[in-house]
């Protein structure tokens, strides 16, 4: 076959090529098709997420990650379950992204979701997020004035951080 497909390299036929076993071929070019898909065009894929920022660290934290690329579209979950040896930084928390994002990334660009739960209390708080090419920086809501707005996350925000406090995380971006 003189033919390969630019995103996926699938083998096909041009109109110049004589195909002897076009069964053959076409059976060819399904299961390239098949087994892509499978590896993550629509299935969801395992990755272990990092986390950063100054102070934080996972210890024996419960992390899940999850994440599905459609062309350049990436869906993506993170559960941080934390541990006993888990450490709480003065500083924002990042976490990891499965795969690079835009350069473009910022404010308009992604949507996010960010949940907080305080274990000891059954307290939620909701906030969002902001992405740099490789990680998502998390946020709080606040109402520190008129209007709600975007605090740093840190070891006593939104509440005093302890084993069993959960940072739920989803959102959308475009790869880069």
């Amino acid at each position: 076959m003189a033919g390969v497909t630019t995103n996926n390299s699938w083998d096909f036929p041009t109109s110049t090529d004589y195909v002897k076993d076009g069964a053959s071929a076409i059976q060819t070019l399904a299961t390239e098709i098949d087994t892509s898909t499978g590896k993550g065009l629509v299935a969801w894929q395992s990755y272990t997420p990092t986390i950063g920022g100054a102070g934080w660290a996972l210890g024996n934290a419960s992390v899940t990650g999850l994440y599905c690329q459609i062309g350049k579209t990436v869906h993506f979950a993170i559960r941080v379950v934390f541990g006993s040896t888990s450490t709480y930084g003065a500083g924002r928390p990042t976490l990891s992204l499965p795969v690079t994002a835009t350069s473009a990334a910022g404010n308009f660009d992604f949507i996010t979701n960010v949940a907080y739960f305080d274990a000891s209390a059954t307290v939620r708080n909701q906030g969002t997020a902001d992405f740099s090419t490789t990680n998502v920086d998390l946020f709080v809501w606040g109402s520190a004035g008129t209007y709600v707005n975007a605090l740093g996350v840190t070891s006593a925000v939104p509440f005093t951080w302890a084993a069993s406090d959960v940072i739920y995380v989803s959102g959308t971006y475009e790869a880069a």
